[in-house]
């Protein structure tokens, strides 16, 4: 069992949907999440006047979630990270929300953000839940080994204060390191497998269940024909897939996270499904009898 962790919140404005500052018991770092129309209620704070590393978070126009990730360093003029940020209210892709990360005690050079700035931008593109705006790859750096430790670490503790904050961008949809002696029952692995009508086609699909709810994993098969019964919602997803190119030879390159069963098993046959009886343990248990022996 991972170690338990005490995050403190402080709400600046007295209200969740105004500025937060988040620190952590034994970390140097400082974390400040400011919605954009905030920004100009900061510009006193000194610690926002360091070096440091941001997110900026908005959506584009098709609601998908998208992040440009930056660095500052502290300018001749005495501003530094949050300056930084405030010029981007001039640019074209608007940004609703900005996390900026520094420390307690202003301890970062240009090497050590420019690390940060490349590592962040690499795992946010990995991790594929936000699409990264930086059209350009990061410098990463020059750090000593000794450096690198300290700086994994910052990205660690990084990581679960923006997941505290509410911004996912470094958590695996699927735990990659998850391994079938671990598994629990919000973990199995569930199982699709019918020959549909449309296209008679055999499709195979796997699913996962987690605790964000039900994630339809990569080089699961998909049929490729609608059905009229299909909600627009996921006609619309499995449209975008389709111009997307992320589906080759009937197959999905990545995982699909969904808030149901069902939802996921319209994805995969493209018509209105029960996902609670069409997902299947490998033994052939369907989700709904897995659920109702859980709970007697």
């Amino acid at each position: 069992m991972k170690n338990s962790k005490n995050f403190n919140l402080f709400l600046m404005d007295g209200e969740v949907t105004g500025r937060i500052k988040c620190t952590l018991s034994n970390w140097t770092g400082l974390a400040y999440k400011v919605p954009r129309s905030y920004l100009e209620k900061c510009k006193d704070r000194q610690d926002l006047k360091q070096s440091g590393v941001y997110f900026l978070f908005g959506k584009n126009d098709d609601g998908d979630n998208e992040v440009y990730i930056g660095q500052a360093g502290i300018r001749k003029n005495g501003e530094g990270v949050l300056f930084r940020v405030t010029e981007h209210l001039k640019d074209e892709i608007y940004f609703s929300d900005a996390v900026m990360l520094t420390t307690q005690n202003n301890s970062f050079g240009p090497t050590e953000i420019s690390y940060l700035e490349n590592k962040f931008t690499n795992m946010a593109i990995e991790i594929d839940r936000y699409q990264v705006r930086n059209e350009n790859d990061p410098n990463p750096g020059n750090v000593t080994e000794e450096k690198e430790s300290e700086l994994e670490d910052f990205i660690e503790y990084s990581k679960m204060v923006l997941g505290v904050l509410g911004y996912k961008i470094f958590v695996p949809i699927v735990n990659k390191e998850w391994k079938k002696e671990d598994k629990t029952d919000d973990n199995e692995i569930l199982y699709l497998s019918t020959k549909t009508k449309k296209s008679e086609k055999k499709i195979n699909a796997k699913c996962q269940r987690t605790s964000e709810g039900f994630v339809v994993l990569k080089d699961s098969m998909i049929e490729l024909i609608d059905s009229k019964s299909l909600p627009k919602s996921i006609k619309e997803m499995r449209d975008k897939c389709k111009a997307n190119n992320e589906i080759i030879d009937g197959k999905i390159t990545k995982n699909y996270l969904f808030n149901s069963p069902s939802y996921a098993a319209m994805f995969v046959l493209g018509m209105s499904r029960n996902g609670k009886t069409d997902w299947k343990t490998k033994g052939g248990t369907t989700l709904k009898a897995l659920e109702e022996n859980k709970i007697q």
